[in-house]
């Protein structure tokens, strides 16, 4: 069942899972006072929704007016509010505390409506040049992450510990964390004088410092740290490594034979601080006659750097000449990134299974596209267990002749999403969607299904759609095909996004495609939408929207020319006959 249907059958949605309600879709059709009470039970349920989602959520939570509970709804949904809209709850300051704990990462890092809360919070905290005291840095949580390099680097060590907890930096507050840090004036002194705990309150930072500081740091606490907290921390492997080459010699010396002390046992395998004791020599030497396959999906999660992973890929390109056997190509992880087309050419990748393990490592394209070939040319269908291992991310590399090997059946256990993909591709797959939901046109789910494949509908079908009140989001309406887009009435496309997102066009009414859009309708036709949609033809003019032309050769300007030339003639022939 589809969320519609679900949430019409439960007059409870207490009884929901949060599984159910992460479902969450704009074609959902309720009362605006039963969109309240949905969002109330997502907040107890901690549902964590995407951009659309809640941008949907809080028109149909706000349709009648700002509730005076805001506290009672998901934070989340503040970041499509104002401090006005939280005038009724509290100060700007309370809606800003609660902003800083929502999901900030739910707008994109660079959009404008972000820059805007931001702008909006330091108004509000009176913060009158660039520095910010612990207090302000408090309020504004997650919003520190977005504070530009001035910001961190007059407020001294006053964000760290907040700048901590963000999951990426701009170039430049990269180099101001790295310059703060390196000063040694903040309250947890200069690196050589760091603890293992000191490591922790700042391990978010680990992989925005350079050499020069993680050479500072004492080897004793950065083993300690490995030791006691890496478990928790939120580096990822790749990011650990680069700790453990700085424990490393930097001077690696030619190994004659494995140290006696160092032969890998049972219980060096088990250890996962393996990769500190040896260095890519050693681990070479020690790896003679070592049999790695019923250990590889382990230690592959330990933090080995980027050269002893390469000591790892030879030592299984000994032990397997001819390429490796299908039950050990799920067990690769990082190495994938070692993988040649050549390696992949010896595979035997003979289940969507085995496809889908490779790719959650998430190769580069190259690579993700010789094993999708791989596995087609090995005789396998893509079928909706291929689909699904391809993925979203993925499906855009398949090229015609494998996209027309899809079964339109196959969609409807598959979950993709090919709006970025090429236009071929995107119609090629709108038109086995369409085929592959046929049966279900005339139902509410139907948009649902369709509504990822419509970056390929033509202008009919778009226009069919309009008459069944889909609330299609201004996104979708951007990422339609452009002639099948510039076709369609401003009534059409009201039936097609509905009173709610018809809104959201004002906002992006001068962005291609919508802008073009606006361009070739008629000014009284927008003015009836009443969204303040500018920019249409006015009674009396022709507006004349110039084709792309592809770059004319030297034989073919003077023909242009004289076209041009000919234009204002030609022009004032057809008014004076109209």
């Amino acid at each position: 069942m589809f969320f519609s249907d679900v949430i019409k059958a439960e007059p409870d949605f207490s009884r929901l899972s949060q599984s159910v309600l992460q479902g969450f879709t704009c074609a959902a059709k309720m009362e605006a006072e039963r969109f309240q009470e949905l969002a109330k039970v997502m907040k107890r349920k901690n549902v964590k929704l995407g951009e659309d989602q809640l941008s949907c959520l809080v028109k149909m939570v706000t349709l009648h007016g700002i509730p005076k509970d805001l506290d009672s709804y998901p934070k989340d949904l503040l970041l499509f509010l104002s401090p006005s809209d939280y005038a009724a709850t509290g100060s700007c300051r309370q809606y800003f505390a609660n902003l800083g704990k929502a999901n900030l990462d739910v707008l994109q890092r660079e959009s404008s409506q972000r820059k805007q809360l931001l702008l909006e919070a330091l108004a509000c905290l009176k913060i009158p040049g660039t520095e910010v005291n612990e207090e302000d840095a408090e309020i504004l949580g997650r919003l520190v992450c977005d504070l530009g390099g001035e910001y961190i680097r007059n407020s001294g060590g006053n964000l760290l510990k907040r700048l901590s907890q963000c999951d990426s930096f701009l170039a430049d507050q990269e180099e101001a964390i790295r310059s703060v840090i390196s000063s040694g004036n903040t309250a947890f002194g200069p690196p050589v004088t760091w603890s293992a705990f000191t490591l922790n309150e700042l391990s978010g930072l680990i992989p925005v410092f350079d050499h020069s500081i993680l050479q500072k740091i004492p080897k004793d606490a950065l083993t300690r740290w490995l030791k006691n907290f890496a478990h928790d921390s939120p580096l990822s492997r790749e990011q650990l490594a680069t700790i453990v080459e700085e424990l490393l010699p930097t001077r690696h010396k030619r190994a004659d034979g494995c140290p006696p002390d160092k032969q890998i046992t049972e219980m060096v395998l088990n250890d996962e601080l393996m990769p500190i004791s040896y260095t890519p020599e050693e681990l070479r030497a020690c790896l003679k006659n070592v049999s790695l396959e019923n250990h590889l999906s382990q230690i592959l999660t330990y933090a080995f750097s980027v050269q002893q992973l390469a000591v790892l890929k030879e030592n299984l390109d000994e032990t397997y000449p001819d390429g490796y056997p299908e039950s050990l190509l799920p067990k690769l992880g990082p190495l994938v990134s070692f993988i040649s087309p050549e390696d992949i050419s010896k595979w035997r990748i003979t289940s969507a299974d085995t496809l889908a393990d490779l790719l959650k490592n998430q190769p580069p394209d190259d690579q993700a596209s010789a094993m999708i070939k791989r596995y087609i040319d090995l005789g396998n269908a893509l079928n909706a267990s291929a689909l699904n291992a391809i993925g979203t991310k993925y499906v855009c590399l398949l090229n015609e002749t494998e996209l027309n090997m899809i079964d339109p059946s196959s969609l409807k256990l598959a979950s993709l999403n090919p709006s970025a993909c090429s236009q071929l591709t995107k119609d090629i797959l709108y038109a086995k969607a369409k085929r592959a939901f046929s049966d279900q046109h005339y139902l509410p789910a139907y948009y649902e299904l369709i509504e990822p494949y419509l970056g390929g509908a033509p202008g009919e079908d778009l226009k069919a759609l309009s008459k069944d009140n889909v609330n299609m989001t201004v996104h979708t309406l951007k990422n339609l095909r452009r002639d099948s887009l510039l076709s369609l009435t401003p009534s059409e496309v009201q039936g097609l996004m509905g009173i709610i997102n018809l809104r959201d066009l004002k906002k992006w009414q001068n962005q291609s495609p919508i802008r073009e859009w606006v361009q070739t309708q008629k000014q009284s036709e927008l003015d009836k939408l009443d969204v303040g949609l500018t920019g249409g033809t006015q009674e009396g003019y022709i507006n004349i929207v110039p084709p792309k032309f592809q770059s004319p050769s030297s034989a073919s300007l003077g023909a242009v020319a004289m076209t041009l030339h000919l234009l204002p003639a030609l022009l004032i022939t057809f008014l004076m006959m109209s």
